[in-house]
């Protein structure tokens, strides 16, 4: 017993011998609200054209160039409401007898998130209109097949308006801000 007693005293005294010491660091880390949004592929300009394949058929869409991708990444903080983005034709005016229409894909690729919802199908005019909603903290993923892909595409809404020599350029405007 006497041993067992001597043992255990022993090990007591050689594990305080043993004892680490530690230390702390202190980290900081700041994480700034993020918006950036971008459009791919970014060199493209869209082009939307009609003609008529053969006589007594309506006039159709030609699709030369009708496609983008919206990418962005958003850092918001707790309390601060969502982002939306939103689009408007900054300068121009589409012929007559036409409207331009704008598709809005569900969220495709790598993205992370809460990515928002995208609102459809709308008429593009001079009012800025949200075609994504509900954006917080995510990341789209970067380049064609990542984020939202835009489809814009023409639709006849009165025939007897249209001007075959009427054409224009427009300049629409993309922005990603606090709701």
């Amino acid at each position: 017993m006497k041993q067992l007693i001597f043992i255990i005293c022993g090990l007591c005294a050689i594990s305080n011998y043993a004892q680490n010491d530690i230390g702390s660091i202190s980290a900081t880390f700041d994480l700034s609200q993020v918006a950036m949004l971008d459009l791919e592929p970014n060199n493209s300009t869209v082009t939307l054209n009609l003609a008529a394949n053969e006589a007594g058929e309506k006039v159709t869409m030609v699709t030369a160039n009708n496609k983008k991708w919206i990418n962005f990444s958003s850092a918001v903080t707790s309390a601060a409401a969502p982002r939306s983005i939103s689009i408007v034709i900054a300068d121009g005016q589409v012929p007559s007898g036409i409207y331009l229409k704008l598709s809005t894909s569900n969220k495709m690729g790598i993205g992370q998130g809460v990515l928002g919802t995208p609102s459809g199908i709308l008429t593009l005019t001079s009012t800025s209109q949200n075609i994504v909603t509900g954006i917080r903290g995510a990341f789209t993923g970067d380049g064609i097949g990542n984020g939202y892909e835009l489809t814009y595409y023409l639709e006849i809404y009165d025939y007897k308006l249209l001007d075959f020599n009427q054409s224009a350029t427009l300049s629409i405007t993309l922005t990603l801000s606090d709701l």
